[in-house]
Protein backbone atom coordinates (compact mmCIF):
# COMPACT_ATOMS: atom_id res chain seq x y z
CA UNK A 1 0.00 0.00 0.00
CA UNK A 2 1.54 3.34 -1.31
CA UNK A 3 0.59 5.04 1.83
CA UNK A 4 1.76 4.72 5.85
CA UNK A 5 -1.79 3.75 6.84
CA UNK A 6 -1.70 4.51 10.56
CA UNK A 7 -0.12 7.53 10.01
CA UNK A 8 -2.91 8.58 7.49
CA UNK A 9 -5.38 7.64 10.38
CA UNK A 10 -3.39 9.67 13.13
CA UNK A 11 -3.40 12.89 10.82
CA UNK A 12 -7.14 12.24 10.23
CA UNK A 13 -7.93 11.99 14.15
CA UNK A 14 -5.69 15.44 14.34
CA UNK A 15 -8.55 17.00 11.82
CA UNK A 16 -6.64 16.58 9.17
CA UNK A 17 -8.48 17.05 5.94
CA UNK A 18 -6.35 16.03 3.79
CA UNK A 19 -5.65 12.61 5.09
CA UNK A 20 -9.58 11.64 5.80
CA UNK A 21 -9.47 12.56 2.01
CA UNK A 22 -6.50 10.01 1.44
CA UNK A 23 -8.54 7.43 3.19
CA UNK A 24 -11.54 7.44 1.57
CA UNK A 25 -9.81 7.40 -2.18
CA UNK A 26 -7.93 4.51 -0.99
CA UNK A 27 -10.38 2.39 0.62
CA UNK A 28 -13.60 3.32 -1.32
CA UNK A 29 -13.37 1.24 -3.88
CA UNK A 30 -13.18 -2.21 -1.84
CA UNK A 31 -16.18 -0.92 0.49
CA UNK A 32 -17.79 0.41 -2.66
CA UNK A 33 -16.98 -3.93 -4.61
CA UNK A 34 -18.13 -5.25 -1.43
CA UNK A 35 -21.85 -3.46 -0.86
CA UNK A 36 -22.31 -4.06 -5.05
CA UNK A 37 -21.12 -7.61 -4.52
CA UNK A 38 -24.50 -8.51 -1.60
CA UNK A 39 -26.64 -5.72 -3.14
CA UNK A 40 -26.38 -6.10 -6.98
CA UNK A 41 -27.40 -2.48 -6.70
CA UNK A 42 -24.65 0.22 -7.83
CA UNK A 43 -27.28 2.67 -6.18
CA UNK A 44 -27.25 0.72 -3.13
CA UNK A 45 -24.40 0.07 -2.94
CA UNK A 46 -23.09 3.89 -2.79
CA UNK A 47 -25.16 4.28 -0.01
CA UNK A 48 -23.90 1.83 2.14
CA UNK A 49 -20.23 2.36 0.77
CA UNK A 50 -21.11 6.29 1.91
CA UNK A 51 -22.77 5.02 5.29
CA UNK A 52 -19.84 3.23 6.03
CA UNK A 53 -17.22 6.16 5.54
CA UNK A 54 -19.52 8.56 7.08
CA UNK A 55 -19.63 5.98 10.63
CA UNK A 56 -15.75 5.46 10.34
CA UNK A 57 -14.64 8.72 9.93
CA UNK A 58 -17.23 10.02 12.89
CA UNK A 59 -15.79 7.10 15.09
CA UNK A 60 -12.26 7.71 14.07
CA UNK A 61 -11.59 10.10 17.27
CA UNK A 62 -12.16 6.53 19.00
CA UNK A 63 -10.41 4.70 16.72
CA UNK A 64 -7.55 2.58 17.83
CA UNK A 65 -4.92 0.91 16.34
CA UNK A 66 -4.98 -2.27 16.33
CA UNK A 67 -3.31 -5.50 14.12
CA UNK A 68 -5.90 -5.11 11.68
CA UNK A 69 -5.89 -3.65 8.76
CA UNK A 70 -8.04 -0.54 8.79
CA UNK A 71 -9.24 -2.19 5.66
CA UNK A 72 -11.09 -4.90 7.68
CA UNK A 73 -12.55 -1.99 10.23
CA UNK A 74 -14.59 -0.66 7.05
CA UNK A 75 -15.37 -3.84 5.78
CA UNK A 76 -17.00 -4.89 9.68
CA UNK A 77 -19.09 -1.33 9.29
CA UNK A 78 -20.30 -2.33 5.59
CA UNK A 79 -21.32 -5.88 6.16
CA UNK A 80 -23.06 -4.84 9.29
CA UNK A 81 -24.92 -1.66 7.10
CA UNK A 82 -25.54 -4.71 4.33
CA UNK A 83 -27.02 -6.92 7.56
CA UNK A 84 -29.23 -3.59 8.28
CA UNK A 85 -30.01 -3.26 4.24
CA UNK A 86 -31.58 -6.75 4.16
CA UNK A 87 -33.34 -6.49 7.49
CA UNK A 88 -35.21 -3.39 6.51
CA UNK A 89 -36.01 -4.70 3.24
CA UNK A 90 -36.75 -8.37 4.14
CA UNK A 91 -35.38 -10.01 1.12
CA UNK A 92 -32.27 -12.58 0.23
CA UNK A 93 -28.85 -10.78 -0.99
CA UNK A 94 -28.76 -11.02 -4.78
CA UNK A 95 -25.56 -13.38 -5.74
CA UNK A 96 -23.51 -11.00 -7.83
CA UNK A 97 -20.32 -12.39 -9.66
CA UNK A 98 -17.92 -9.45 -8.41
CA UNK A 99 -15.57 -10.47 -11.14
CA UNK A 100 -17.53 -9.29 -13.74
CA UNK A 101 -17.28 -5.66 -12.08
CA UNK A 102 -13.29 -6.09 -12.74
CA UNK A 103 -13.58 -6.98 -16.27
CA UNK A 104 -12.83 -4.81 -18.95
CA UNK A 105 -15.71 -3.96 -21.28
CA UNK A 106 -14.22 -5.50 -24.34
CA UNK A 107 -12.82 -8.86 -24.00
CA UNK A 108 -10.16 -9.73 -26.42
CA UNK A 109 -8.99 -12.01 -28.35
CA UNK A 110 -12.83 -14.22 -26.86
CA UNK A 111 -14.75 -15.59 -29.80
CA UNK A 112 -18.26 -13.84 -28.96
CA UNK A 113 -19.69 -17.46 -28.61
CA UNK A 114 -16.35 -18.37 -25.49
CA UNK A 115 -17.59 -15.13 -23.70
CA UNK A 116 -21.16 -16.17 -24.39
CA UNK A 117 -20.55 -19.71 -22.37
CA UNK A 118 -18.34 -17.83 -20.09
CA UNK A 119 -20.16 -15.66 -19.19
CA UNK A 120 -23.34 -18.45 -18.55
CA UNK A 121 -20.62 -20.77 -16.55
CA UNK A 122 -19.88 -17.52 -13.93
CA UNK A 123 -23.24 -16.82 -13.39
CA UNK A 124 -23.69 -20.63 -12.78
CA UNK A 125 -20.88 -20.42 -10.76
CA UNK A 126 -22.64 -17.76 -8.86
CA UNK A 127 -25.52 -19.57 -8.31
CA UNK A 128 -24.21 -22.58 -6.94
CA UNK A 129 -22.36 -19.86 -4.89
CA UNK A 130 -25.82 -19.32 -3.28
CA UNK A 131 -26.42 -23.14 -2.15
CA UNK A 132 -23.25 -22.77 0.32
CA UNK A 133 -24.12 -22.53 3.90
CA UNK A 134 -24.00 -18.66 5.05
CA UNK A 135 -20.57 -18.96 6.47
CA UNK A 136 -18.79 -20.82 4.05
CA UNK A 137 -20.09 -18.56 1.21
CA UNK A 138 -18.74 -15.76 3.14
CA UNK A 139 -15.44 -16.60 3.41
CA UNK A 140 -15.43 -17.63 -0.76
CA UNK A 141 -16.54 -13.97 -0.94
CA UNK A 142 -13.93 -12.14 0.93
CA UNK A 143 -11.14 -14.94 0.51
CA UNK A 144 -11.91 -15.65 -3.17
CA UNK A 145 -13.43 -12.51 -4.94
CA UNK A 146 -12.01 -9.80 -2.82
CA UNK A 147 -8.54 -11.15 -1.57
CA UNK A 148 -8.91 -10.44 2.05
CA UNK A 149 -6.36 -11.62 3.94
CA UNK A 150 -6.71 -15.22 6.15
CA UNK A 151 -5.93 -13.06 9.10
CA UNK A 152 -8.56 -10.06 7.87
CA UNK A 153 -11.34 -12.58 7.55
CA UNK A 154 -10.77 -14.18 10.59
CA UNK A 155 -11.26 -10.80 12.62
CA UNK A 156 -14.31 -10.09 9.98
CA UNK A 157 -16.20 -13.19 11.13
CA UNK A 158 -15.20 -13.53 14.69
CA UNK A 159 -13.33 -16.88 13.93
CA UNK A 160 -9.92 -18.23 14.33
CA UNK A 161 -7.62 -18.07 11.50
CA UNK A 162 -7.34 -21.61 11.63
CA UNK A 163 -11.57 -21.96 11.39
CA UNK A 164 -11.12 -19.83 8.46
CA UNK A 165 -9.09 -21.71 6.30
CA UNK A 166 -11.10 -24.95 7.24
CA UNK A 167 -14.24 -23.10 6.26
CA UNK A 168 -12.69 -22.06 2.80
CA UNK A 169 -11.43 -25.70 2.42
CA UNK A 170 -14.89 -27.21 3.07
CA UNK A 171 -16.51 -24.61 0.84
CA UNK A 172 -14.38 -24.98 -2.05
CA UNK A 173 -14.71 -28.74 -1.78
CA UNK A 174 -18.23 -28.27 -1.77
CA UNK A 175 -18.18 -25.38 -4.70
CA UNK A 176 -16.65 -28.58 -6.54
CA UNK A 177 -19.19 -30.83 -5.82
CA UNK A 178 -21.85 -28.75 -6.78
CA UNK A 179 -20.17 -27.74 -9.83
CA UNK A 180 -19.61 -31.85 -10.77
CA UNK A 181 -22.85 -32.50 -10.16
CA UNK A 182 -23.78 -29.72 -12.24
CA UNK A 183 -22.29 -30.43 -14.94
CA UNK A 184 -19.56 -27.26 -15.03
CA UNK A 185 -16.46 -29.68 -14.93
CA UNK A 186 -15.05 -32.16 -17.23
CA UNK A 187 -15.62 -34.61 -15.36
CA UNK A 188 -18.89 -33.83 -13.88
CA UNK A 189 -19.94 -33.27 -17.70
CA UNK A 190 -18.76 -36.93 -18.67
Amino acid sequence: MPIDENLMIARAQSGDRAALNELVVVYWPSIYRLALSKTGSPEDAQEIAQDTFVRALGALPRYQETSAAFKTYLSRIALNLITDYYRKRGRNPQMVDIAEYNLPLIATGTQPDEAVLDSERRGEVNRLLGLLPEEQRRVIELRILQGVAVADVARILGKSGAAVKMLQQRALKRLKALCDQHGLTERGGE
